[in-house]
């Protein structure tokens, strides 16, 4: 059986809660981590017609990009729809679990479901929002224990150097103790002084996988009580987090055509233009959602067009300005695409149970 926990650990897999923007909501919603799954359900919204959908496909766990709960909650009531909405969520037993800026700064995640989409090539980060701590774990471990607490924490994420994994070295010692009372030591007896040969491993591993190495290492350890420390790296960094992307297509199109694959790469898209148009389009920023607010980054990179979302007057009169042609496929027509995206990702993890992607939702903007 699988539980609400498995799915999200999944999800913190590909999107680590930690690459969220400060201001942002995004983790449980709604429900009990503990629960065992009869079904998933992926979409871009939470609505009263998600729910509806969820209730029908016996689906008791619902993974939005959309936060459910942004704001403060001052009160819950049924005369407003998120109060219905989380009164029936409550009354049906079904989670609700929301990533979203995490989702879409996470490798894999919603910009690069993008980029996929639009046939980018050579793809890469566009704005920098964050950077990986280091740290060392170290651990003292029994000699017939050492190689199953080794793969353990490399299994977990620990001891990733550039194109290496399972990373670690180990420094042979004896580690003494002496239990009291209450103690069960597996090597020794309590109340008696100790001698244990041991291994001390040391393993690098980032902040976003710190916490899961700690724990497969406290799992896979005999010792009662499991010593161990971890020290932050002041040097070298981990990996770097962006927002958005930056490619090229594979070959150069005109306006007409250009307009003509970013419509077929996003059906749901109501596309406008704004800004001065190069007689040639290849090289491409984008930023799901709302990211009007780098039309000068882009710029600043010289890309021939920069697609998003949820762009504004004053925004396509600094297009014009910056000499940028800048493409408002909308916001919905930028993140629709999230609940197939999820649902796939979720499928290549094996998850146990039917997972279905919501895509009946329709853009409320009319042209």
């Amino acid at each position: 059986m699988t539980t609400v926990q498995q799915v999200i650990t999944l999800m913190e897999q590909l999107a680590p809660r930690s690459y969220a923007e400060s201001w942002d909501n995004v983790g449980l919603m709604v429900g009990d981590q503990n629960a065992m799954v009869t079904g998933v359900l992926t979409t871009l919204d939470v609505t009263e017609e998600t729910i509806s959908y969820a209730i029908e496909h016996d689906c008791n766990l619902i993974i939005s990009h959309h936060p459910l709960i942004f704001k403060g909650l001052k009160q819950l009531s049924c005369d407003t729809t998120q109060g219905r909405m989380i009164h029936k969520l409550i009354q049906h037993k079904i989670a609700v679990y929301s990533a979203h800026t995490n989702l879409d700064i996470a490798p894999g995640g919603l910009n690069d479901m993008l980029a996929e989409r639009l046939g980018l090539i050579d793809v890469k980060g566009f704005i920098k929002t964050g950077e990986d701590a280091l740290y060392k774990l170290t651990t003292f471990v029994p000699e017939n224990a050492a190689d199953a607490v080794r793969h353990a924490m490399g299994a977990a994420g620990a001891g990733k150097i550039g194109n290496y994994e399972h990373c670690s070295f180990s420094i042979h010692g004896e580690g003494r103790f002496i239990g009291n009372a209450d103690s069960n030591p597996v090597i020794g007896e309590a109340g008696a002084l100790t001698v244990a040969t041991e291994v001390q491993v040391n393993a690098v591993v980032d902040g976003t996988h710190l916490s899961q190495v700690v724990e497969a290492m406290k799992e896979s350890h005999p010792y009662e009580e499991v010593a161990y420390e971890v020290v932050s790296l002041a040097e070298p960094k981990g990996s770097i987090q962006y927002l958005g992307r930056i490619g090229r297509l594979p070959n150069a199109l005109n306006l007409d055509t250009f307009r003509e694959w970013v419509q077929e790469a996003l059906p749901d898209a109501n596309i406008r233009f704004a800004g001065v148009a190069p007689q040639e389009i290849q090289s491409i920023a984008l930023c799901s959602g709302a990211g009007a607010e780098f039309i000068k980054d882009a710029a600043r990179l010289h890309v021939d067009a920069y697609i998003t979302g949820d762009v504004k007057y004053h925004d396509a009169q600094l297009a014009k300005e910056v000499g940028l042609l800048v493409v408002d496929a909308g916001h919905f027509g930028t993140e629709s695409i999230v609940a197939r995206g999820l649902c796939d990702y979720l499928l290549s993890q094996n998850v146990p149970v039917p997972v279905k992607a919501f895509t009946e939702q329709n853009d409320f903007f009319f042209l």
